[in-house]
């Protein structure tokens, strides 16, 4: 049975980068005890989804850096007792603000079994930082990365590129400065324009300066050449580690494990076919679980989420879309058993103009995209989802 990772949303953070569209509100006014009774409260009545041992524990947001020090303790001790008083852990991450990171924060962390940082950069050019309101600048990311290397033997960076006036030389110094640093695992992702942003409204309005296409493709050689000099493998489109450093929980999404998620906008999935959403309301959320009898005021349900039962059709698309992002691609041996001979073999006819042409490349097994594909990915992908 495939193990299960466990994920945390935290939901505040100091001020809200202006191309986010995560569920987050202002730390300012953030209730930690009320916020940690809430997920231990929602694991309790929760864990029962869990089908097979968690393995993986990653907690994002938001800023769970933010988090005080008492608080996480009190977090991991929960979960612990959730198991019994003992779980094994193989891969337990963190996401970091540079400017949150301190020796204190660093213990703890340690101390509570967190063997993985995800740090996020983004830039290491201020004037880049400054433009997408980032509270750090890159002295700041150097230092924290410092500290960070004193307590953990496994950091990931993330960087981004197509920032407002990032150039490809700029950008070229940000790569070379992050290669300086040796980070195990590197994430880059392109800049998307969510709606509802700041971003987008500066951008609609004209504010910004941002570069064009192919200077962001410029920007994404330079990056996939630098790290593979530097020995690093990209094992997914926009992911990049040293041998044996590749992410394991977020792999969890990628070949379709089940996870659980806790917290405000958080997902889970089973592993077959249901998908369960909460929704971003936090102030509902803390309600719920927070009282003695849960019971969601707002709609009157015993349960928080929303379930989802996905369909053959959308589990195709679902398998399709997660494992082409994969440098090992699809196993389409994988892929008849689950939905069929018909499906595979539209799915190679879909295929084969781009096997054709060199994006993709298929050995009569795997379907994977080659390194000139990966350029294009989205428009592949959409292609053979047809």
């Amino acid at each position: 049975m495939k193990q299960s990772g466990l994920y945390i949303h935290v939901p505040y953070c100091r001020s809200k980068c202006i191309y986010c569209d995560f569920y987050s509100g202002g730390a300012s006014c953030a209730d930690w005890q009320q916020l940690t009774k809430a997920l231990l409260k929602e694991l309790h009545i929760r864990r029962r989804e869990l089908k097979s041992s968690v393995a993986t524990i990653y907690i994002g947001g938001g800023t769970p850096s933010l988090i005080p020090c008492d608080e996480f303790r009190h977090l991991v001790n929960g979960i612990t007792l959730e198991f019994g008083g003992s779980i094994h852990i193989s891969e337990f991450t963190i996401e970091v603000n540079p400017e949150d990171v301190t020796e204190d924060k660093c213990r703890v962390w340690r101390d509570c079994g967190v063997n993985r940082v995800s740090m996020g950069c983004q830039s290491f050019v201020d004037s880049e930082l400054l433009a997408v309101k980032r509270r750090h600048n890159s002295k700041s990311s150097i230092d924290a990365y410092g500290v960070l290397r004193e307590y953990f033997d496994n950091i990931s960076i993330d960087l981004m590129y197509g920032l407002p006036g990032q150039s490809v030389e700029s950008w070229r110094e940000s790569v070379s400065v992050a290669m300086d640093m040796r980070p195990e695992h590197l994430s880059a992702y392109s800049l998307m324009f969510e709606e509802g942003t700041a971003l987008s409204v500066l951008r609609d309005k004209g504010r910004l300066n941002f570069p064009n296409e192919d200077e962001c493709l410029a920007m994404w050689r330079i990056l996939s050449e630098r790290l593979r000099k530097e020995g690093y493998c990209q094992y997914e489109i926009s992911n990049y580690a040293l041998p044996g450093k590749e992410s394991v929980h977020n792999s969890r999404y990628w070949y379709g494990n089940p996870y659980l998620g806790l917290g405000p906008s958080a997902h889970s999935y089973d592993g077959i076919d249901i998908r369960r959403s909460n929704p971003n309301d936090l102030k509902r959320y803390l309600s719920f679980y927070c009282a003695d009898s849960p019971t969601d005021a707002a709609v009157g349900n015993s349960v928080f989420y929303e379930e989802e039962h996905l369909s053959k059709e959308e589990l195709a698309e679902e398998m399709l879309i997660t494992r082409m992002r994969l440098a090992a691609g699809m196993d389409t041996t994988e892929y008849e058993g689950r939905f069929g001979i018909l499906d595979k073999q539209r799915l190679i006819n879909n295929a084969r103009p781009f096997i054709d042409n060199g994006d993709l490349i298929y050995d009569g097994v795997l379907l994977k995209l080659s390194h000139k594909g990966i350029m294009v990915s989205d428009e592949i992908i959409l292609a053979l989802s047809m």
